[in-house]
């Protein structure tokens, strides 16, 4: 059996993968916290989550991403990952679809809801399930549950945190309540469709709001994702997930969300980058494009409704 430091056998297990003593205490803490029991890190045995830590610099992904790939394929544990953006290309093209929870410059306490089961296995399963329809509805819902349960976490958990624990504030931006619908399956005949120049103009002055009102209140990353991709296609340019979430307008780990849960909706596709298999890159699948191009046309006397 795996060690389990002082912990009560029966509860989630975690095994932490970081460079420094310093940084495994801080992970262990708020596995702890989150109520998950550590194990030792004997890669034969599987844990419930594991988390790893990418961030550092003084460790190339390289070295150790192949054996966390390998580990996660054999006890389909889920992972946290703690990634800097330069790392961000490796790790999301490697590391297996579907188990990873990505934390992009992000403060650690957004982890704590993910390990304390706010976002569980049951509503991870049901998101990155290619068998069944997305609920973007429930995107909305667990968005949510996170936000709040991460402060209420943190309200809980401050009088223990640990001195040398980041205090920036949490880099999360709930989707709004209600959630949307996938495109309508109703054709209509395309007349016009915008150029890449005009939706590219569209992008801009949905930029622009956020120089009269807060950022927050106009967020909308699956909008601002599909459009980047629309102008993309028509440039015949290539889309990188890292490009990408920065075009989603919203903190990375958000927009990352985002992109794998369109994707495993049918929205978007990854293909494979033929000249560095550490990259991939990210498209509309047809029927989306194709959907847009239709909305376009339906509306194209009056577009100033689509910023």
């Amino acid at each position: 059996m795996p060690a389990i430091f002082g912990e009560a056998v029966g509860r989630k297990t975690a095994m932490i993968f970081a460079e420094s003593a310093k940084r495994t205490d801080q992970l262990a803490w708020l596995a702890r916290a989150s109520g998950c029991a550590i194990l030792g890190t004997d890669l034969t045995f599987g844990a419930d989550y594991i988390l790893v830590d990418f961030s550092s610099e003084t460790e190339p992904l390289a070295d150790s991403l192949p054996a966390i790939v390998r580990y996660l394929e054999q006890h389909r544990s889920t992972a946290v990952v703690w990634i800097n953006p330069d790392g961000l290309e490796t790790a999301f093209a490697l590391l297996p679809q579907g188990q990873c929870h990505f934390l992009i410059d992000a403060n650690d306490a957004e982890a704590i809801p993910i390990l304390a089961g706010a976002l569980g296995t049951g509503k991870m399963d049901r998101l990155h399930d290619r068998d069944n329809p997305v609920e973007f509805g429930s995107l909305h819902r667990i968005s949510d549950e996170l936000a709040e349960f991460a402060r209420t976490l943190a309200r809980i958990a401050e009088t223990d945190r640990p001195k040398n624990l980041s205090d920036k504030p949490v880099s999360f931006r709930p989707a709004p309540i209600g959630g949307f619908q996938p495109f309508p399956t109703t054709h209509v005949s395309v007349n016009r469709t915008l150029t890449a120049s005009q939706i590219r103009e569209i992008i801009r002055l949905r930029r622009q709001r956020e120089r009269f009102f807060d950022s927050e209140l106009f967020a909308d990353p699956a909008w601002d994702i599909l459009l980047d991709l629309k102008a993309a296609q028509l440039e015949n340019q290539n889309v990188s997930v890292s490009s990408l979430c920065i075009a989603a307008a919203v903190p990375s780990t958000t927009a990352l969300r985002w992109v794998t849960v369109m994707t495993e909706s049918g929205m978007l596709v990854r293909r494979q980058d033929p000249d560095d298999a550490r990259r991939v890159f990210i498209e509309l699948s047809s029927r989306a494009s194709n959907q847009l191009d239709e909305y376009f046309a339906s509306i194209a006397d009056r577009l100033i409704q689509i910023v």
